[in-house]
């Protein structure tokens, strides 16, 4: 799921003259709306080094679900805030953030669910339903939503952003109930932010938790294998072969928690419970 990301240099091409130009472009397209016209011709972040620079800083994982696409799909370099038009109550209302159409801070990797408006199996529905952020971008107020460059400082976006928060605080994920509820993700602490992204990013649907449990079900057995190596190695604590074993164990569970590894937000908060089993409570003040 959704991990924090340390912002990547912006790619050499975001700052070209075509780049400067098209912006400008869009700004004098927007001056002068008619209300009804939408600006087409985006297409600096198309750029091949934007692309690049995006899988290298994601790990070739989509910024909201954290599932590598790299083997089924392109890479969809996804706008969080709309640049053509913004989803409100249900309708499609233009112009959206079109100042921010090649601004870096506003471009992640995205798989196609998550990107795109598709038919899900989710949670508590009937029937597949249509789901998928496109030109979503929920506000905690319609209020304050921003019409023109450098008011959209003054939002209360409810979407997570992967350089912007600590998503961790945000989700949390079922396990260790031995059914199909295992890699769900809920809101932790009621967090709307939470809330929101599960539902816009449709971080329910069935593909997506069975393939979260399935990690899930795999890091488990790795860390049981784990405790049962420390507890051999504080039997036998002399026997070098046993501490080996203990030590390479230990190391196939960091690949879990690595940041380039799916689903690596859900496994670190699995590791912290077993950190604990192992090692007992951390120290606190005496």
């Amino acid at each position: 799921m959704m991990r924090r990301v340390r912002r990547p240099p912006p790619p050499p091409s975001l700052a070209s003259e075509g780049a400067l130009k098209e912006r400008e472009a869009a700004l004098q397209f927007y001056a002068n709306w008619d209300g009804v016209a939408k600006y087409d011709k985006y297409k600096a972040y198309k750029a091949p080094d934007v692309r690049a620079s995006l899988e290298q800083a994601f790990g070739g994982k989509c910024a909201y679900c954290e599932t590598y696409y790299a083997s089924t799909q392109p890479v969809a370099i996804e706008h969080y805030r709309p640049k053509g038009e913004v989803t409100i109550g249900g309708k499609r209302v233009p112009p959206g953030y079109y100042w921010l159409a090649s601004d870096w801070a506003n471009l992640l990797p995205s798989c196609t669910d998550c990107n795109s408006p598709r038919k899900q199996d989710l949670p508590g529905e009937e029937g597949p339903l249509t789901a998928g952020k496109a030109n979503a971008f929920p506000l905690a107020s319609e209020s304050t939503r921003a019409t023109a460059p450098g008011a959209e400082k003054s939002e209360r976006r409810l979407l997570l952003h992967p350089y912007l928060d600590h998503p961790e605080k945000h989700l949390e994920f079922v396990w260790g109930t031995g059914t199909v509820d295992d890699g769900w993700v809920r809101p932790r602490n009621g967090s709307a932010k939470g809330a929101a992204t599960i539902a816009v990013c449709a971080l329910q649907r069935r593909g997506l938790r069975a393939a979260r449990r399935d990690r899930l079900l795999l890091l488990l057995a790795h860390l049981e294998s784990v405790v049962d190596a420390r507890n051999n190695v504080a039997r036998h604590p002399t026997d070098t072969a046993l501490l080996h074993q203990y030590t390479r164990r230990l190391a196939e569970v960091s690949r879990f928690v690595d940041g380039h590894a799916p689903y690596s937000l859900m496994c670190r908060q699995v590791v912290a419970v077993y950190r604990q089993k192992l090692f007992g409570p951390p120290e606190g003040p005496p």
